[in-house]
């Protein structure tokens, strides 16, 4: 069982999706709806407002910052990460159902996840039409990032990760987080997981994962 070391206080009121880069991490806020990039001790890079509301996952891939806002109907808004202008807006498959949770851009598709649907799909990144979908083994995915082949989620609720096969879904790996609501999770060019807990606003480390 993995616990979580916390290195740092959200950037704003309620972090609820975390993308990391070798810059830092990308940190959306579900209050303020604003992104962030922080360097790993939690320091203010840059910010920016968006379109969003009640924003719930953040992404970084194709040269874009992107972000999910979770209300009906559901979008994704594509942002350039320098001036923080909206380059796109995705209007989800099922848009007024599901909301969406998570996501990021994995081998240059965005996969978003959909807990009110027990799924998670596959984007195209240009036009947002749904290319496939699998899905999800628990109650309420949220943070999402690509490892090894597979598509790693972790359920809320659960405080469970899954490692899936992007396939079809199957269960490849799984383990649980002990004393942390996990919300927003990415894994960093060193191998790091990271987490972030809206109810409490705490970043941290993941330990002892398989």
């Amino acid at each position: 069982m993995a616990t979580v070391r916390v290195v740092f206080v959200g950037p704003g009121t309620q972090a609820n999706g975390l993308s990391a880069t070798p810059q830092g991490l990308w940190v959306c806020d579900q209050q303020d709806n604003r992104v962030y990039l922080v360097r790993y001790d939690g320091s203010i890079l840059t910010s920016f407002a968006t379109p969003a509301r009640n924003m719930s996952g953040v992404g970084f891939g194709a040269g874009l910052v992107w972000a999910a806002s979770n209300q009906r109907p559901a979008y994704v808004y594509a942002f350039d990460p320098a001036t923080g202008h909206c380059t796109r807006a995705i209007e989800l498959p099922n848009a007024r159902e599901g909301g969406i949770h998570g996501l990021e851009v994995i081998d240059g598709k965005l996969w978003v996840t959909r807990p009110g649907l027990g799924v998670i799909q596959r984007l195209n990144l240009e036009t947002g039409a749904l290319e496939h979908e699998i899905p999800f083994p628990g109650r309420r995915s949220h943070g999402i990032y690509g490892a090894d082949g597979a598509i790693v989620c972790v359920d809320t609720n659960l405080a469970t990760v899954f490692h899936l096969d992007p396939t079809d879904g199957r269960v490849l790996q799984q383990w649980t987080i002990e004393g942390f609501e996990p919300h927003g999770m990415t894994r960093a060019p060193d191998g790091q997981i990271w987490v972030c807990d809206a109810t409490t606003n705490l970043v941290g480390v993941v330990q002892g994962a398989p």
